[in-house]
């Protein structure tokens, strides 16, 4: 797999996702003077209450950078050496996350049991993902001595660490749709009710959408010993 081409493919994508986030904030900002966090936020709320024309410049942003990753992992696929079914079902997989984060942007708040089930998938996906990539490293990694061993090593442990951080988030007990607003009193003594300042559930659908976007590092850094 040529290195700098793959290498440049990811950091388009992740330009595209930066410009993305950056203009679909400053959209929400604009239009509920609220500062956009996805610590506290979800990701479909960049088009709440409006339609997808409303956000369209983010919103297609969204979704070339979301092309790219998926793109990468067929273009990786294309130029392995050896063929192996682990790589099919990878560049699978990266085609079904990426479909399960358009929907988690765009998808309607009404349709709330479907966007559960697809946060599920796409957290679980998420996990698969570079887990699956370590698995397909590791063999590589046993059969080489020297400076190539250790940087099928290198990846294999990237791989490894993004996977498990995202299985950490998924084992949250507090990540969960049970999401209770904070209480406090105001100055004339009125209760007022507010968001909190940190939704886990929130926090581990957009955990999800950056590891997508991280999850080629591990075939990025063996890329350049090929």
């Amino acid at each position: 797999m040529p290195s700098v081409i793959s290498l440049l493919i990811v950091l388009i994508s992740i330009a595209f996702f930066s410009g993305a986030y950056f203009v679909s904030s400053s959209f929400y900002y604009k239009k509920h003077d609220i500062k956009y966090s996805f610590k506290r936020m979800f990701p479909y709320e960049f088009n709440y209450p409006n339609s997808f024309k409303n956000n369209i410049t983010g919103n297609i942003a969204f979704i070339i950078s979301v092309l790219g990753i998926a793109g990468f992992y067929f273009y990786a696929t294309s130029f392995s050496p050896n063929f192996d079914i682990t790589l099919v079902v990878i560049a699978i997989l990266s085609i079904m996350l990426g479909a399960f984060i358009c929907c988690l942007l765009f998808m309607p708040l009404q349709f709330l049991r479907t966007h559960m089930i697809l946060s599920t998938l796409a957290m679980v996906f998420a996990f698969a993902l570079p887990a699956l990539e370590s698995i397909y490293i590791f063999p590589y990694f046993r059969n080489f001595e020297g400076l190539e061993k250790n940087v099928y090593l290198a990846a294999f442990i990237v791989g490894a660490l993004i996977s498990l951080t995202m299985l950490i988030f998924i084992f949250n007990p507090k990540a969960t749709y049970k999401i209770y607003l904070d209480k406090s009193v105001d100055e004339n003594g009125n209760e007022v009710f507010s968001r909190p300042k940190f939704i886990p559930m929130a926090f581990n659908e957009w955990w999800a959408i950056i590891t997508y976007f991280i999850s080629p590092l591990p075939f990025i850094i063996i890329s350049f010993i090929k």
